[in-house]
């Protein structure tokens, strides 16, 4: 199953940056589509991931929470948001290295969790992160694209932040004595660092406090399907 899991972050991601490449979906679809998965990965981790996290590892497993939340912030300095979905580098500017970085450095992170037999068997978790990772790899291609990127080069920038996943996995089970405990910390970072992306996206799907419907609705309908997926 954990090479299953690997198999899906490296695929996934690369083939969500090929769709924008190639049919270049409009943004408010995928505003849409991250105010979903914003919403369903934040049920996830509210109803069913911290509550297991602290039954496993205490109330000291919050530091490491609180870890991975500041590590995010620390993170999107250098992305610039590209984990929300968004797109904020100029036309015709190269996509700097260190944005490239740092996204990898957040899928590396937020993977290494799943050498855990126990996590990768987390259906609804699992899902939560690869819907997740649809909005990113959008958001990414497009910077590339609006950056007049070579198409080599496009595709390796695409394979190296598609790459950094497995490489976590791999990390992880290289790291892991006793997978259950020894994961444990990597986890509560990859919780800490998704609860700060879901709560943004949320936040986010109403700029300037206006109402928008279709994205409320597009909320609504991902925290009913994290209830429906728990149950």
């Amino acid at each position: 199953m954990i090479t299953t899991i690997a198999l899906l972050y490296f695929l996934v991601p690369l083939c969500a940056g090929a769709v924008m490449r190639t049919w270049r979906p409009g943004a408010q679809w995928s505003r849409l589509l991250l105010s979903f998965g914003g919403a369903f990965l934040l049920g996830i981790a509210v109803m069913h991931m911290l509550p297991d996290l602290y039954a496993d590892g205490g109330p000291g497993i919050g530091i490491w929470l609180l870890g991975g939340f500041v590590m995010q912030v620390l993170l999107e300095f250098f992305s610039r948001g590209i984990e929300h979905g968004h797109q904020h580098l100029p036309a015709g500017r190269t996509l700097p290295a260190m944005t490239l970085l740092s996204l990898c450095l957040h899928a590396f992170v937020e993977a290494v969790p799943f050498a855990d037999p126990g996590v990768a068997l987390d259906l609804p978790f699992v899902a939560g992160v690869l819907l997740h990772k649809v909005p990113m790899a959008l958001a990414l291609a497009a910077v590339i694209d609006r950056a007049d990127t070579p198409a080599h080069l496009a595709w390796s920038y695409l394979f190296l932040f598609a790459i950094s996943a497995p490489i976590g996995i791999g990390v992880g089970l290289l790291l892991a004595d006793d997978a259950a405990q020894g994961l444990l910390p990597a986890l509560a970072l990859a919780i800490g660092m998704l609860l700060h992306i879901s709560t943004t996206i949320i936040f986010e799907s109403a700029p300037e406090h206006r109402f928008h419907g279709q994205r409320f609705l597009a909320v609504l309908a991902g925290v009913a399907l994290a209830l429906i997926a728990l149950h």
